[in-house]
């Protein structure tokens, strides 16, 4: 199981995503798809475990974010990866948001609330977000150029 997630880890680092980690998003109006603020959450992995907290984030938090951007919630989604092994952290989420209020939007935070209980957490090597790393902390970045 450990060489099926570190394979899975290193495809996505490389780009390669299975279908039902990010569905191709649904068409929406260009100015609802226009981001407004991104939102970087920087994750530091627990020794030995940064391929399969990579797989995490693909299966559990990008399955979300494929549901959320197909509701026009978010506008996009990526991992980026520290190359530093040594990092103060190791990977960095950054979520696109179509409202200067990012997921604090009252809106944004129902909605997504209903996608989050209708997610089944999927382990990677029996281990949950927990047992994998840790969340550093979130911060909100206005665009000050209109993307999509």
């Amino acid at each position: 199981m450990r060489a099926a997630a570190v394979t899975l880890a290193s495809a996505f680092a490389f780009g390669a995503t299975p279908a039902a980690a990010q569905p191709a998003p649904a068409p929406a109006p260009a100015a609802a798809r226009a981001t407004m603020v991104v939102e970087w959450t920087r994750l530091k992995a627990l020794p030995g475990e940064r391929a399969n907290l990579t797989a995490f984030i693909f299966l559990n938090w990008f399955a979300m974010d494929a549901k959320a951007v197909e509701q026009g919630l978010f506008t996009s989604y990526r991992l980026i990866a520290n190359p530093a092994p040594d990092g103060e952290w190791d990977l960095l989420v950054e979520v696109g948001y179509p409202t200067p209020l990012g997921y604090d939007d009252p809106a944004t935070q129902a909605a997504f609330g209903a996608i989050r209980a209708a997610h089944t957490v999927v382990p990677v090597e029996g281990k949950t977000l927990r047992e994998l790393g840790t969340i550093l902390g979130t911060e909100r970045l206005p665009v000050l150029t209109g993307t999509r």
